[in-house]
């Protein structure tokens, strides 16, 4: 791959892409956790409708996931293996934001998981959206047109997911919070 920016020399543009390359797994490490946490939350929906678009979701997930490689490639890279290390931090970043989650919507008073679990949902999406974003970014920056080949309809289906998952929120807020019940 040539980056289309003419002042770089194989140093720089060397140097820059390896810095390119720890955002990527970054990325793909906030797009595995956000699949986690999808996937722990689906397990305790109950209503079909809603069950039913998270299983979509899971699935679209697990295929922004592996966009990743193609972040790789569209930098001239060859994909990072999957091993423990990846799994395990995504592993580590989704408890800890369900913990977090958990504490957190407890305190505001929603005492069951369902809802906690689609809130932890949200959340974890717009650090995926981010992911997928600064990798835009930095692409437009290095002058790498490939990069938004891959990154624009992803982060405009993850944002489109955000807004419906936002809604399903909204919808269950008032029995989870005022009831302590969900769905």
């Amino acid at each position: 791959m040539m980056p289309l920016l003419l002042e770089l020399d194989d140093d720089t543009w060397s140097s820059q892409v390896d810095r390119v390359e720890r955002w990527l797994a970054t990325s793909r490490m906030l797009q595995a956790a956000y699949a986690r946490v999808l996937e722990s939350t689906l397990n305790g929906v109950a209503e079909p409708h809603i069950r039913s678009y998270l299983d979509e979701l899971l699935e679209v997930a697990r295929e922004h996931e592996n966009r990743v490689d193609d972040l790789y490639r569209a930098f001239g890279r060859e994909p990072a293996a999957v091993g423990t290390v990846r799994s395990t931090a995504s592993a580590l970043l989704a408890m800890t934001r369900e913990a977090v989650g958990h504490a957190e919507g407890t305190a505001g008073g929603a005492a069951s998981g369902p809802w906690r679990g689609l809130r932890e949902v949200l959340l974890s999406n717009v650090d995926a959206i981010a992911g997928f974003a600064v990798t835009e970014q930095l692409g437009l920056a290095l002058g790498v047109p490939a990069v938004v080949d891959v990154t624009m309809p992803v982060v405009r289906r993850k944002t489109q997911d955000q807004l419906l998952l936002q809604e399903y929120l909204l919808e269950m807020a008032s029995n989870a919070v005022l009831r302590g019940r969900d769905f």
